[in-house]
């Protein structure tokens, strides 16, 4: 009798043993399952560093803007106008985080703008070094204009930037002139001069 319950047992053991496997098959396919399907699902380049580079720079316009006085008296009424050529990544930040805000008592009002020399009244002008070719005749243009010219390209300062973009050691920093702005009516606060990576007097 033992020796029956011994093959029964085994018998049993032979049989159930097939199906344990297939289940775990099943199970283990199961898993992977999502594995293939995300790396099936072509992936989006990252651009976190653009991005990021992009709130920082959003962030420098919002604080310098409310460090500077612009001395002609019509700038200072109405809505406070950041003028973009180029950085479709700058724009949208700072729709999102700061068109709601205010300069004072003006209203923040951002606008994409074409890529043409040809600038609107506007108090802050930001172009990105994607648009060198535009800034020759930009700065004719602007020439004692109370407008702010913000850029990111190197040397952009001694072209009449007042407001230029640097990476140092990886680190986004901004550099002023002082002398740039004075031809535009503009006064730079004394924070502004302390936190600039470099001030051209």
């Amino acid at each position: 009798m033992l020796s029956r319950l011994g093959t029964s047992s085994v018998l049993e053991g032979a049989k159930t043993t097939p199906r344990k496997l297939t289940v775990l098959r099943i199970i283990r396919i199961l898993l992977l399952i999502p594995f293939f399907l995300f790396a099936a699902v072509p992936q989006q380049p990252r651009e976190a560093e653009k991005d990021t580079t992009a709130m920082l720079q959003a962030n420098y316009l919002y604080n310098i803007a409310k460090l500077v006085e612009w001395k002609d008296e019509s700038m200072r009424t109405g809505n406070f106008v950041i003028g973009i050529i180029g950085g479709g990544n700058l724009y949208q930040e700072l729709i999102k985080q700061y068109s709601t805000r205010t300069i004072g008592k003006q209203p923040i009002e951002v606008r994409k703008l074409p890529k043409s020399a040809d600038v609107e009244r506007c108090h802050i002008l930001f172009v990105g070094r994607s648009d060198l070719a535009l800034f020759p005749e930009i700065y004719k243009k602007l020439q004692g204009q109370p407008t702010m010219v913000v850029t990111e390209y190197a040397g952009a300062l001694d072209d009449g930037a007042i407001v230029n973009f640097v990476k140092v050691d990886n680190l986004l920093k901004y550099e002023m002139s002082l002398a740039n702005a004075q031809k535009h009516g503009l006064v730079m606060g004394l924070t502004l001069k302390n936190l600039a990576h470099r001030v051209e007097e």
